[in-house]
């Protein structure tokens, strides 16, 4: 480091002093001191990356034999520009790798845009040319503010100039890069004891607007093409761990996920995170969700596939009361100031499982066959198929879970409160990247799949990197 660079920061900060000292502008004197310090800052971090990068002979010798092993070929040296934490645009010189064209082609052809890449600084752990750190705080602010304008604009108070199309294609880069490993990439290591573990399960549905191009030709009264805006259902699982108590491990994060893809699509998903899990070897396993039946009759499959011999199944109860609770408002006029004691009374027999009793309470109470007949088919329509997931009185005893409300909060919070709302439309590809950002980022795993996604190439560089540091090594600044 240059005792210039250090003298000017010096002489900076006494004339911000003296700036402060006449004006006592408290809020001007930390925005100047941000600034100055990132200047600094920039005259440190430029010539440091610029010497990883094009300075050190055997860092190249290393991205070349990585570059071979992912078939692509160095093609020089090409300037761009890269974003480090404190926002500031740092202009470098960085190895330009292509891939490699097909040994059968006699001609070789110019490669389309976009297939290449600046190996050294993905090894690095920049993301689209963005630092790690300030790709995080990024998309943090994109997941989190209403919109990418808003989070733009929560940017610009920090000194960090991003327009929403960079925002989006940040977050489309980090989430579609992180889902090619999707379910392992949200974990630090496979040894997690899950002995005496119960590891419950939720599934529940969602619901956003999912924009859609129109087909068929452009009118020649519009300007543009135009597109739907239907309704879809998206699917979020949960995955929490109780002790042998039923109470929730805090030290465990949960894992939350969620697609727009169909119930096939959905289980899959379920089985990769499962699959880093290893239920077999945990305590109990239970699954809780409502009364859908493409739900519970897929979990048998699933279970079997992952050696898991015993399970429980669990119907939330509060589902169960709001169904029980349709049948008690059928409930003929004459009777309707018995209407809240019948129903309490209902909510004992369910709690207890006495679905015998039940059946012949509600049929006795119905005079008219029409009620009737409408009552007993709504009763066994839910009811009498999903009794061995009402044993409510049974769970409890044994520390089970009976409700899936871990669920039913994450939907508001992973889909409602950002992807749902009046005039929010999304495409499916965006969609899908943004449940999966903010299911990361709200169970409390961003971290671990930062670390594990900047770290990929790291680890596979590293493969050729370490016989080389016994010889050499990089500093910081000249």
């Amino acid at each position: 480091m240059h005792d210039l660079s250090i003298q000017q920061l010096a002489d900076t900060l006494q004339k911000i002093q003296c700036s402060f000292s006449s004006g006592l502008d408290w809020n001007k004197l930390e925005i100047s001191l941000r600034d100055a310090l990132y200047d600094f800052i920039d005259q440190i971090m430029l010539p440091a990356l610029q010497a990883v990068l094009e300075g050190k002979a055997y860092f190249l010798t290393a991205l070349k034999q990585l570059a071979a092993r992912k078939g692509m070929r160095f093609y020089g040296f090409r300037q761009t520009s890269v974003r480090i934490f404190t926002g500031r645009t740092l202009t470098i010189s960085s190895p330009w790798f292509i891939k490699a064209p097909s040994k059968r082609r006699r001609k070789r052809k110019k490669a389309p845009n976009g297939s290449g890449c600046h190996l050294g600084l993905e090894v690095l752990g920049f993301i689209e040319r963005v630092s790690a750190n300030l790709a995080s705080n990024v998309m943090q602010l994109a997941i989190l503010c209403p919109s990418f304008h808003i989070a733009g604009k929560v940017l610009q108070e920090q000194g960090i100039s991003l327009d929403v199309k960079t925002i989006q294609r940040l977050c489309r880069k980090f989430g579609q890069g992180a889902m090619q490993n999707r379910g392992e990439i949200s974990f630090k290591s496979n040894d997690l004891d899950l002995k005496d573990i119960t590891v419950l399960i939720c599934m529940d549905g969602g619901r956003l607007r999912q924009r859609k191009r129109k087909k068929g030709r452009r009118p020649a009264t519009l300007k543009r093409q135009g597109y739907t805006t239907d309704w879809v259902e998206p699917k979020l699982l949960t995955i929490q761990f109780l002790d042998a108590s039923g109470k929730l491990i805090r030290e465990i994060p949960p894992i939350y996920d969620a697609t727009l893809g169909n119930i096939e699509n959905f289980f899959d998903l379920l089985e990769l995170y499962l699959q880093q899990l290893d239920p077999a070897t945990a305590g109990r396993v239970v699954f809780c969700a409502d009364g859908a039946p493409c739900l519970w009759k897929r979990i048998p499959e699933l279970m079997d596939r992952l050696g898991v011999p015993y399970w429980y199944e669990a119907l939330d109860y509060t589902h169960a009361k709001q169904n029980l609770n349709q049948i008690a408002e059928m409930i003929p006029r004459s009777l309707s100031r018995h209407r809240q004691e019948v129903f309490e009374y209902w909510k004992d027999l369910l709690w207890h499982g006495e679905f015998d009793e039940l059946r012949s309470t509600i049929e006795e109470l119905f005079r008219s066959p029409g009620k009737r007949k409408q009552a007993l088919k709504k009763f066994d329509n839910y009811f009498a198929g999903n009794q061995d997931r009402m044993h409510y009185s049974v769970f409890k005893e044994h520390n089970l879970p009976t409700g899936s409300g871990a669920v039913e909060s994450a939907i508001r919070r992973v889909i409602n409160l950002r992807l749902k709302g009046a005039g929010i439309f999304w495409t499916e590809e965006m969609a899908e990247v943004m449940l999966f950002l903010r299911s990361q980022f709200l169970c409390g795993r961003w971290n671990i799949v930062l670390g594990n996604l900047v770290n990929r190439t790291r680890e596979m560089f590293m493969q050729f990197w370490t016989p080389m540091t016994n010889t050499a090594g990089f500093q910081l600044a000249a």
